[in-house]
């Protein structure tokens, strides 16, 4: 069982075709297979067909022929394909490509030298036209994360194709006339679109609403390349693709030089080029089944696309030291190989973080011109080292060639390396979402008609326009505010009273002292009096807020006037009674809060612990979290001790992290690193948002990654754990029932930890960016989904990507994951509720006792006795209960 079980986890951390994808899979893989079939037999037929007849110093010339049509056929079929769904555009090249196949067919029977040309260019666009189409397809049928799973899969497909082609060919080519074997050809090219077919006809694909542009769009070459000038991104595939068919063309015109020197007799040459079509795919499969998926995976889209220059790079120079048929073969295979399976996933995969618009409108653009413009850079680089330095076609210089070749393949390793932040980069900005930021213009009060204009909204308008006109016009240079403050102060608008107060402390105007202290002599509303207890200290502080005012304000009845006595004592800057040490213990939440804001502007270290008491109590506790972080960094350390003291009461340490968070200091965020792994889940989560708002607000703060990234691995171990506790409870109880609750409880707990993983993300990395990830995957869009986990996929370091990236497979999946990770196993329901009664989470533990009264479980009686002893009165009463039915 257990050689089993591995093969069964080697196959799934290879291939991992999930429930529904198996018909798309196979059917698309089989597509791409007699694709390539049809390809492999075409490519040494007609290579053997032209250098049988022509000297090798002609292969420059037919591949800037190429390069030529491959142009003119890519503005032909992108202008037809945006036209027409991909459906239909498959259909038509399929039947242009069999009777286009039948006419050379029967044309070659005449040997024209002319045809050869014909037949070459018209093998390599059917090889980007048919193949560039699939991929293409692909693309539509797939999204981005189906994409790295099973891209693999259709690459296999296509590399078994390649690979029976050319033993069909080698087989062949000494039997029958290789020009006969363009017909089956033909034959493989009808099947590859049955296979299509079916693939179209499956359930949610939707390859009839797939286009380049809407059918009333016309398509225009300048269209085109504007995206091409827009997105960097595409600019950089052109470079990675140009600089690919360079290298394949000086690699080809390398091996097809010494080939046609050792192979006289075209059947033998036909025979030689099939046959070693074989040895490419055998490489290519092995690495395209062994290899690709885990590499992607691995060292993602960038390391996947470095690697095909590195291998001919480091192959040219063998070819270099010893140039020999057998080395210049094994630089082809090289080439070949690592084209076929990693540079063509990895490019592939380069093109899923487009939108689908611009992808379909430009894809097959990209590919099939700028093919054929690669080549026919590599077509001209070889005629000008031909002109240059051979003097006889017959006496190739392999060493020189091989040169050109490294000196490109360190240029495209550069690229490679472009590509791999450029696509993190597009994912990024397809996961960021637009926020409108409105800011509130100003007025600037210059000119008369603008003042006449506030005078009469003065007059006319609201309580609010009156209000804000004052504040305008208080604003305006030279202009007279006082006879508006002494007309308005009697308005019967609270807002109008209150700002003019505001303005007349502002503008020092004592004209109103005896209104302000008529406002504070009756009962009147709390903003206006804080107003006037704030206009008068500014322009009378000798009187009429003296000692004994505030005296006697502070043991009034009247909550009301308590408040202003604390209000007064901020404003003051002094507590020469003392008073504040009483009212801090005040019953009324008013009172109290006001309190907090006064003692906290004062900073009298004398306050601290009545303050800190404060965090208890849900009525006073925003004042107390401002008010403590008044004092600044200087009480971080007092905080920390309450933090980590499991005799503090845990209501004020949970509230401990919502102070450090707004102090701006490296000593907030170290304290806080001392609790991120606490075991109460509650302070865990605060200590946690805290330093994600300290992230965002302070960022210059230093976070280190060494505790992050160790949390980060704690808090998925214990997600998978709480996975395996939920696992028997989610079939087991009924609606109602404490088991039912405890699971949803469980379910709950999954959640925060998910949350709580994607906030210590967002020490690690860009913040925003986390967040949108985030926010795209609750959404349940399997198309954010898919972006989201792209772009964690892309950033995330490869030791926690193992951990995290797993967490969001399907559920029934785990468990197994668990198991894999961390060893851990499913649970039976008692050992399941007995842990969760041991959890330290206070309602999880309620929950877990009273499922094990419901359920019987009898040998937790006396865990649940134990723990209920050392737990809260709630959680003890509940204990005392499931003991009871129990027993």
């Amino acid at each position: 069982m257990l050689p089993m079980r591995r093969l069964r986890q080697f196959w799934r951390g290879v291939y991992d075709v999930r429930p529904g994808e198996g018909v798309r899979t196979l059917f698309m893989a089989v597509h791409m297979m007699f694709v390539l079939f049809a390809y492999y037999i075409l490519r040494p037929v007609s290579r053997a067909l032209f250098l049988n007849k022509f000297e090798i110093d002609q292969l420059p010339y037919l591949y800037l022929l190429i390069a030529v049509a491959g142009g003119l056929l890519a503005y032909v079929y992108t202008r037809v394909a945006v036209r027409a769904s991909l459906k239909t555009a498959v259909g038509w090249t399929t039947a242009l490509s069999v009777l286009c196949l039948a006419a050379i067919w029967w044309v070659l029977r005449f040997n024209f030298d002319w045809m050869l040309y014909v037949l070459n260019i018209w093998v390599s666009l059917f090889s980007i036209g048919l193949v560039s189409q699939a991929w293409l397809a692909a693309a539509n049928v797939f999204d981005s994360r189906e994409a790295k799973r099973l891209y693999g899969l259709l690459g296999l497909g296509a590399v078994l194709g390649a690979a029976f082609g050319g033993g069909f060919t080698a087989a062949l080519a000494k039997r029958v006339e290789p020009r006969d074997l363009l017909l089956a050809s033909a034959v493989m090219v009808i099947l590859s679109y049955g296979a299509f077919l079916v693939v179209a006809a499956q359930k949610g694909v939707n390859l009839s609403g797939a286009k380049g542009a809407e059918p009333e769009e016309d398509f225009a070459l300048g269209d085109i390349l504007a995206a091409l000038r827009k997105h960097r991104h595409l600019q950089v595939i052109i470079a990675i693709i140009t600089l690919t068919y360079i290298v394949d063309v000086m690699v080809d015109y390398q091996f097809n030089a010494m080939a046609k020197a050792a192979f006289g007799r075209k059947q033998d040459l036909t025979a030689f080029l099939g046959a070693f079509g074989i040895y490419v795919n055998m490489v290519t499969f092995g690495m395209q089944f062994f290899l690709t998926s885990m590499v992607v995976r691995r060292i993602g889209v960038g390391g996947t696309l470095q690697i095909m220059p590195v291998v001919i790079g480091l192959a040219s120079l063998g070819v270099m030291v010893a140039p020999r048929l057998v080395v210049s073969s094994a630089l082809r295979l090289a080439e070949a190989a690592t084209r076929y399976s990693f540079n063509k996933t990895g490019m592939e995969l380069l093109y899923l973080p487009l939108p689908t618009d611009l992808k379909n409108r430009t894809k097959a653009f990209v590919d099939i011109f700028v093919d054929r413009f690669g080549r026919g850079i590599g077509a001209m680089v070889l005629m000008a080292y031909s002109a240059l330095f051979v003097k006889n076609a017959k006496q190739l210089n392999i060493t020189q060639v091989s040169g050109l070749i490294f000196g490109f393949c360190v240029i495209w390793v550069f690229f490679s390396v472009v590509a791999s932040r450029e696509y993190v980069s597009t994912i990024r900005r397809r996961l960021e979402s637009r926020r409108l930021d409105l800011h509130d213009a100003r007025i600037t009060v210059t000119d008369a008609a603008t003042v006449t204009l506030l005078e009469k909204a003065l007059r006319e308008g609201t309580p609010r326009q009156t209000a804000y006109s004052l504040g305008l016009l208080a604003e305006a240079p030279g202009y007279d505010i006082e006879p508006l403050l002494e007309s308005l102060v009697d308005s019967p608008a609270l807002p109008v009273r209150t700002k003019v107060y505001d303005v007349a402390c502002a503008a020092g105007y004592a004209g109103l002292v005896e209104h302000a202290g008529q406002a504070l002599a009756g009962p009147g509303d709390m903003r206006e009096q804080q107003a006037a207890v704030a206009y008068l200290l500014a322009v009378s502080p000798d009187g009429p807020i003296t000692d004994d005012w505030v005296m006697r304000a502070a043991t009034d009845p009247n909550p009301q006037r308590r408040s202003l006595a604390a209000f007064a004592i901020q404003r003051r800057g002094h507590d020469h009674g003392d008073r504040l040490r009483k009212l801090l213990n005040d019953t009324d939440p008013a009172v109290a809060s006001a309190t907090c804001r006064a003692a906290g502007a004062l900073g009298d270290r004398m306050h601290f612990e009545p303050i800190v008491r404060r965090l208890s109590d849900a009525t006073v506790r925003g004042a107390a979290i401002e008010s403590l972080a008044m004092y600044g960094p200087r009480i971080c350390g007092s905080l920390g001790d309450i933090l980590t003291d499991e005799k503090s009461p845990t209501a004020i340490r949970r509230q401990v992290p919502r102070v450090l968070r707004l102090i701006h200091d490296q000593r907030s965020v170290d304290v806080l690193f001392t609790s991120i792994g606490e075991k109460d889940v509650g302070i865990r989560t605060a200590v946690i948002k805290a330093l994600n708002r300290l992230r965002e607000s302070a960022p210059q703060l230093n976070f280190g990654a060494s505790p992050v990234t160790q949390q980060i691995l704690d808090e998925a171990k214990y997600y998978y754990e709480l996975n395996a506790q939920l696992a028997p409870l989610r079939s087991g109880g009924r609606p109602q029932t404490a088991a039912s609750l405890l699971a949803r409880t469980i379910e709950a707990r999954l959640n925060q930890t998910q949350e709580r993983l994607f906030r210590l993300l967002g020490l690690r990395y860009s913040p925003n960016e986390i967040y949108n990830a985030y926010l795209a995957i609750h959404r349940r869009k399997p198309g954010e989904i898919a972006a989201a986990l792209d772009y964690l996929d892309g950033v995330v370091d490869r030791d926690l990507k193992r951990v995290l990236l797993p967490l969001f497979d399907l559920p029934e999946r785990l468990s197994e994951h668990g198991q894999n990770l961390f060893g851990i196993q499913v649970k039976s329901a008692e050992a399941a509720v007995r842990e969760l009664v041991h959890s330290g989470d206070a309602w999880v533990s309620a929950c877990a006792m009273a499922a094990a009264a419901e359920l019987s479980l009898k040998g937790l009686a006396r865990e649940i006795a134990r723990v209920g002893e050392q737990a809260g009165a709630e959680t003890a009463q509940v204990a005392r209960a499931a003991v009871e039915t129990l027993a």
